[in-house]
């Protein structure tokens, strides 16, 4: 208990900046401002989306298809049917196949992500068919499956779902209560809903498209359980009829994204061939004997959902993508609209603050997630935990991020914001969603902070706090050092406050049971030490990136890191305050940098501002929105550019 009792008296001093080791960072203010010079968007677009920029191309050329322009005056079903009809239309072409899921997994997600910035419905119904589907016969199965499935999913002929979520189970996939037990007499296995909570709910292609659908039930053999396994099941025949024993109920109109057939699924006995289990970890033979490389039911269940990240790695680039769109929007309005007489309402120091700082955040998760995938691509099993908690972080702060940035740009334009023709309202609404599918957020970051803590409660590590003057505030060593700061003092809190608890259970054999509690009790602060964890990551990525540029490049991506590090530490300013590290007056400076930094990339018509968004690399008949060309046109002579 030695490090439980060095936890607690560590966690004592985090209220005062005396008695830690100082890191003294002196410099001038004044001397922070960045020049930026004359730098090409393209190399910018190019340089921080990092991979697969002629796939990239290739697909936004394709996107310019008519079927792809939006139409807000559909139906319902018109809509679905059009989705599916602009999915058809996109696997032809072949821009890459399920098996790139392992293969080649950058260019597999490079080619989904192209999707979200022609319709979101469409990017979803693809990522379930192409990712949660495909991906998971991909990662769980065998050649058999490979041989015989991928095929069919590569072309459309077997529309694809995924069969996690249940009525009463969301985050909770290891309680799944779907039932599948195998029947030795007939060589199958038999899938059942034991009741209407177990049924599988909000299943993406369910409600009118789907044919198979990979099914997570718990597995019985011979009476003996063996936790969550997947199933390939056949939901229709090749009339699109359902089968026997398959229920079907629609999930009806939803707040958006309703390009997405979702429906409710109930299995009455289904019996299923033996081949349907996904085997790659876990086997069954014809005489009913269950084998395993795997021993352990949970690190099973671990390897069966491990293929989430990739999911997760898309749900958060759609995300990066949307506030790149709406971010192009809002400024590019803001830097023509004029208000007041001739001012042009990016010239309020309002307008900016709502705006600029969301485009510093767009370049800081957009090199984040780059950097992710680079480390997911390697496939080497070390990094398997940093990819799970970077994943798990960087999906909830960018999902989030979004929520934030989409509503300013939609205040920012008033109410030329809220027509559905100017793009931001629909993301916006097709997008809310993404905070709580593919893991909810406060779920997610949860996943961050427990890792961080499994760590501290191991190796107790002392926070080293950061003695900086008011002027030196704004330098890049100053902000990185203030943001870690936060990072480590938060996580040795809360592990002192387990410590403790584990100290108060004595010998009970409760420690373990009384440092869940703790954390528990704490899940508001646990949550803030896994936003503090992704935005420190997030300012070090962007800023290495800065320095690792082609040198063009890097006093605008230093610009970027600046502002978006000295934004967090605005947030968080009363965490420095409360603990000593900082004081009033450099609140007061934070403030000043934060505004000489809008005000730079504002300058001149928005100049700056406008080449940053220039550099999202997005074409005009992917931007559409009316009022980021010429707002006075708008429902008279406007056309597309």
């Amino acid at each position: 208990m030695a490090h439980v009792q060095r936890i607690e008296t560590l966690s004592r001093h985090l209220t005062t900046a005396v008695g830690v080791d100082m890191v003294s960072v002196a410099d001038d203010l004044a001397d922070n401002t960045v020049q930026v010079g004359q730098f090409n968007p393209r190399e910018l677009y190019e340089y921080t989306v990092g991979d697969n920029i002629e796939l990239r191309d290739r697909i936004f050329e394709f996107l310019k298809d008519d079927i792809f322009k939006p139409n807000h005056y559909l139906s319902l079903m018109e809509f679905r049917q059009l989705t599916l009809e602009r999915l058809q239309k996109f696997v032809v072409q072949q821009f890459f196949v399920t098996k790139d899921y392992l293969d080649d997994p950058r260019k597999f997600q490079a080619g989904l992500a192209a999707l979200a910035f022609a319709d979101y419905s469409l990017c979803i119904k693809a990522g379930v068919h192409f990712t949660l589907c495909g991906g998971t016969i991909a990662k769980l199965g065998t050649e058999k499956h490979h041989t015989k499935l991928l095929p069919l999913l590569d072309d459309l002929t077997l529309p694809g779902c995924f069969g996690m979520t249940e009525l009463g189970h969301g985050s909770n996939v290891m309680g799944i209560q779907t039932q599948a037990v195998y029947d030795k007499a007939s060589d199958s296995f038999i899938i059942n809903t034991p009741d209407d909570t177990a049924s599988k709910f909000w299943i993406g292609g369910a409600a009118q498209h789907g044919k198979i659908c990979t099914v997570f039930a718990q597995l019985t053999v011979d009476g003996k359980w063996q936790g969550p396994h997947v199933f390939v099941v056949r939901l229709r025949d090749n009339n699109s009829q359902l089968t026997p024993g398959v229920k079907i109920l629609d999930n009806g109109p939803k707040m958006g994204l309703n390009g997405v057939d979702n429906g409710q699924i109930w299995f009455d006995h289904v019996k299923v061939p033996r081949d349907a289990l996904l085997d790659k970890y876990a086997s069954v033979s014809a005489e009913g004997v269950y084998t395993s490389s795997i021993e352990s039911v949970s690190q099973r269940f671990g390897m069966t959902v491990g293929g989430l990240t990739t999911g997760r790695l898309l749900i958060a680039q759609g995300a990066v993508d949307a506030c790149k769109v709406g971010t192009s929007i809002a400024i590019r309005y803001s830097c023509k609209r004029p208000q007041f007489g001739e001012k042009m309402i990016m010239e309020y120091i309002t307008q900016q603050r709502r705006l600029l700082p969301g485009l510093a955040t767009t370049y800081a998760m957009q090199v984040s997630m780059a950097r992710l995938r680079d480390l997911a691509a390697r496939g080497d099993p070390k990094d398997g935990k940093a990819i799970h908690v970077l994943s798990s972080g960087l999906k909830a702060a960018a999902t989030w991020s979004r929520v934030e940035i989409l509503q300013s740009c939609r205040e920012c334009c008033g109410g030329q914001g809220f027509l559905a023709a100017n793009k931001i309202g629909p993301m916006k609404t097709d997008m809310d969603v993404d905070v709580t599918f593919e893991g909810d957020n406060t779920v997610m970051m949860q996943q961050v902070s427990k890792a961080l803590l499994d760590t501290f409660m191991k190796r107790p590590k002392k926070p080293q706090a950061v003695s900086v003057a008011p002027g030196a505030v704004a330098a890049p060593e100053a902000i990185g050092q203030l943001l870690q700061y936060r990072e480590d003092s938060q996580t040795a809190q809360l592990g002192g406050s387990m410590a403790r608890a584990m100290k108060g259970a004595g010998p009970s054999g409760r420690a373990m049971t009384a440092a869940n509690e703790a954390f528990e009790a704490d899940l508001d602060e646990v949550v803030a030490l896994g936003w503090a964890h992704v935005e420190a990551h997030a300012y070090r990525t962007l800023l290495q990136q800065a320095q690792e540029a082609p040198p063009s490049l890097r006093a605008p991506l230093q610009l970027l890191s600046s502002l978006y590090g000295l934004t967090r530490l605005e947030r968080s300013m009363a965490h420095y305050l409360a603990s000593g590290v900082l004081q009033g007056s450099h609140a007061t400076a934070v403030r000043a940098q934060i505004n000489r930094l809008c005000g730079q990339l504002s300058a001149n018509s928005g100049k700056l501002a406008l080449q940053l968004c220039e550099g999202f690399g997005i074409p005009d008949h992917l931007l559409q929105a009316p009022i980021a060309f010429d707002w006075q046109q708008i429902g008279t002579s406007w056309k597309h550019v």
